[in-house]
């Protein structure tokens, strides 16, 4: 093995970056098992969360990280994307791993990488490659709850190489990267179902019928015990100082008050799905309720200046559920501002495999925003200007389109007076320069 003090993390990251990340042609459950058992780096099952799902997991993730926390448990929580910095996919114990843990793991897997292409042709894809760095990190550090948010889909996704865990969770179901995992609800949650084990307790989201139906088909043959929650799991919801309040219903018939740190209507499911895995797991209420109340996770519809917010809203879905909250924020502002109450303004920019013009459809119904300032990221998989403005032209009445998301951030704060609400949405990739600028 190479000595990781010679590498840097730029040259480490160019050789990350150089590998595909979107492919179909994936090594099976088995042939990552079998790396694992080369790094000696296979997770003990039972310790392991397992969450997946098309929104949400993120969330559910950093509920579950700060709940465990909150107990005294050791936490190690792998998620995806990255908004800034490579290192934010590994967390231990509520903070993202240094760049010197990050480099060890990376070491040993480059190390791994003629071994696993003698044996398995390939070299691990993108997400198997940052898995396996993170399979190797928790070899090191001690934990004693380990969160695994997948990456795309379920069924096939390297995080399901692990036989056992010890419980799973789905998030809410909707389109996205049809092209991979199906052009329907159903065939995506059967996708994303492909997570539920044998015996292993699951906990979902209940809020479609269409998916919720695939779960406990799932469950039933599996023989796993199913905890669908939705919003009849809670009672009470409203919105106080900037954030959620609601009554968690609790599996014995009790109730839990939960402060939910954050205005958007949908993290009250999310924060329920995880309240649900903590009582399964023996966490006492009253200790997940601290968990979820002192939850940090950026760009879901956060406040990063007075009267701007950043979501991570990036598909049908998510737009909608941004949208909802959205709203909710526009009609909670008090009267009497300096322009009553105000314009709503919207920056947004896109991926261009989304359904955009569906999304722009649902920001312009459900929101009627003032203005919408469409932009270009810097990722390769942006939505070009004359893409946007032809979006725009069938679909907005009063738009603007701009070459970077800097210069059309600069105009949209420019623009804005006080009593405006300025939201930003539609990818995590301009969540991730929007944190940069701001840094």
């Amino acid at each position: 093995m190479f000595d990781y003090h010679q590498v840097t993390m730029a040259e480490a990251e160019e050789h990350i970056n150089s590998i595909p990340r979107f492919t179909k042609e994936k090594h099976s459950m088995e042939e990552l098992r079998g790396m694992l058992l080369m790094l000696h780096a296979e997770p003990e099952g039972e310790k392991v969360i397992h969450v997946a799902g098309t929104n949400g997991k993120g969330s559910v993730c950093a509920f579950l990280g700060s709940i465990y926390r909150e107990a005294g448990l050791g936490t190690a929580v792998f998620t995806s994307p990255h908004l800034v910095k490579i290192n934010e996919r590994f967390s231990f114990n509520g903070k993202m791993v240094s760049d010197d843990v990050f480099l060890r793991a990376y070491a040993e897997v480059f190390a791994a990488e003629e071994p696993i292409r003698q044996r398995y042709r390939t070299i691990p894809s993108y997400f198997e490659y940052l898995f396996l760095m993170f399979c190797v990190m928790c070899r090191e550090i001690p934990t004693d709850r380990i969160i695994l948010e997948t990456g795309l889909g379920g069924r096939l996704d390297a995080t399901n190489c692990l036989e056992k865990p010890h419980l799973t969770a789905i998030t809410s179901i909707s389109l996205d990267h049809m092209q991979f995992l199906g052009d329907t609800v159903a065939k995506i949650a059967g996708e994303k179902a492909g997570i539920i084990c044998d015996g292993v307790p699951v906990v979902y989201d209940d809020t479609d019928p269409e998916a919720s139906a695939v779960m406990a088909k799932t469950a039933r043959e599996r023989h796993a015990d199913a905890y669908p929650v939705g919003t009849g799991s809670f009672r009470d919801l409203h919105f106080e100082e900037g954030m959620l309040r609601i009554t968690a219903k609790l599996i014995d018939g009790g109730g839990q008050n939960l402060k939910v740190p954050f205005a958007a209507p949908y993290q009250a499911v999310n924060a329920m799905i995880a309240m649900r895995i903590a009582e399964l797991d023996g966490i006492r209420p009253e200790t997940a309720a601290a968990g979820i109340a002192g939850m940090k996770w950026p760009a879901r519809m956060e406040r990063i200046a007075p009267e701007i917010y950043l979501d991570g809203g990036h598909n049908e879905g998510g737009i909608r559920a941004f949208a909802g909250a959205a709203k909710e924020i526009a009609r909670s502002r008090p009267d009497g501002t300096e322009n009553g109450n105000g314009a709503v303004r919207v920056l947004f920019a896109v991926a261009s495999d989304k359904e955009y013009g569906k999304m722009l459809g649902i920001i312009r119904d459900r929101l009627h925003p003032d203005k919408v300032y469409l932009t270009v990221m810097q990722s390769m998989r942006t939505l070009s200007e004359e893409e946007l403005r032809k979006a725009a032209e069938d679909t907005l009445s009063s738009y603007e389109v701009f070459p970077s998301v800097p210069e059309a951030l600069r105009h949209a704060a420019g623009e804005k007076k006080p009593g405006d609400l300025l939201f930003i949405c539609g990818s995590l990739y301009l969540a991730g320069e929007i944190k940069g600028i701001l840094k």
